[in-house]
Formats: C-alpha cells, sequence, structure tokens
C-alpha cells in the first residue's frame, strides 16, 4: 500500500509530462504577400500583424523568409512574433506588429533606413564606416551593436547618450 502511494502519483506526473513535451510550439507559418515559407511541417497559421509585413516588405524586400514564430511573452512590450530571413537576419515585434529588435547574424549588416533620423544622421558622421549588427528598441531608447563590437546608446527621440567599447 506505501509504495502504490509513491508510485500512482509518480507515473501520472511522467505521463502528463511526456504528452506536453511532444507539442512544438514554434508555429512555423506562411505569410500572405512575397514572403515565401520554406519550411514543410507546418502546425498552425499564425499571422503577422499588417504592419509587421509592411515593415518586413519595405525594409528586406529581397530577402527570403525563413520562419516565423509566435511567442508569449511575460511581458506586456515583450516579443511576441520572431521572424527569422534567410539571409540570417532576426526581427521581433510586438503584438501589434511594431519591431522590437533587428540584429544580423553572419556577414550581413542589417539596413538603417528605418532607425529615426537622427540616429542615421550620428551613424554617418560618426561611424560611416561601419556596419550594424543589431538595434533594440526599449522602453528608454535604443541600444545598437555595431560590427566593431561598439554599443551605442540613443535616447528615445534619437539623441546620442553614450557609447561602450
Amino acid at each position: 500500500m506505501n509504495k502504490t502511494f509513491y508510485i500512482l502519483p509518480t507515473l501520472i506526473f511522467f505521463f502528463c509530462c511526456s504528452n506536453t513535451s511532444q507539442q512544438d510550439n514554434s508555429n512555423k507559418v506562411n505569410v500572405p504577400g512575397t514572403l515565401q515559407e520554406t519550411a514543410t511541417d507546418v502546425s498552425s497559421q499564425v499571422s503577422l500583424p499588417d504592419s509587421a509585413q509592411a515593415f518586413i516588405q519595405q525594409h528586406f524586400e529581397s530577402a527570403e523568409l525563413q520562419y516565423v514564430k509566435e511567442k508569449k511573452s511575460p511581458k506586456a512590450e515583450g516579443t511576441f512574433y520572431e521572424v527569422r530571413l534567410k539571409n540570417d537576419i532576426e526581427i521581433d515585434f510586438g503584438r501589434a506588429g511594431n519591431w522590437i529588435e533587428v540584429k544580423a547574424e553572419g556577414a550581413h549588416p542589417i539596413p538603417t533606413a528605418f532607425f529615426p533620423q537622427q540616429i542615421q544622421t550620428y551613424l554617418k558622421s560618426n561611424y560611416s564606416n561601419v556596419d550594424v549588427e543589431s538595434i533594440d528598441k526599449t522602453k528608454n531608447g535604443y541600444e545598437l551593436e555595431l560590427t566593431n563590437d561598439i554599443k551605442v546608446y540613443f535616447g528615445l527621440d534619437g539623441v546620442f547618450l553614450k557609447q561602450k567599447n
């Protein structure tokens, strides 16, 4: 009787865990428009907000889509969509389709045309021969990482705050 008391809950626990571990929450999808999905295992449809689709088509028009994942974020301003392009650029979008982070892995720098104008001007004046690897938009401003491993910080208004080497 005493062994049954310990074994039964353990079996129930393992049964429940084994069922949830088989679920895939990556949600690879087709995105309407010119972006094409290459994944063959599509578990459900995820629809990016129109503003996210427009952002990708405007600033990454020649890049092909690798995948889109819908995510659940514990923070209201957190990432809700992760988009990966075949040129190794990843874009995170919020619930409404606003970009939160854009980062490049490998040899492809990210375009800067969507940066606030003051940031674009600062980069042209101070880092004209350096590409941008990533930009994060936070509640306090923007954090950029350059290909020379310098981090540059700007306020929400695009005014330069500081840099870290």
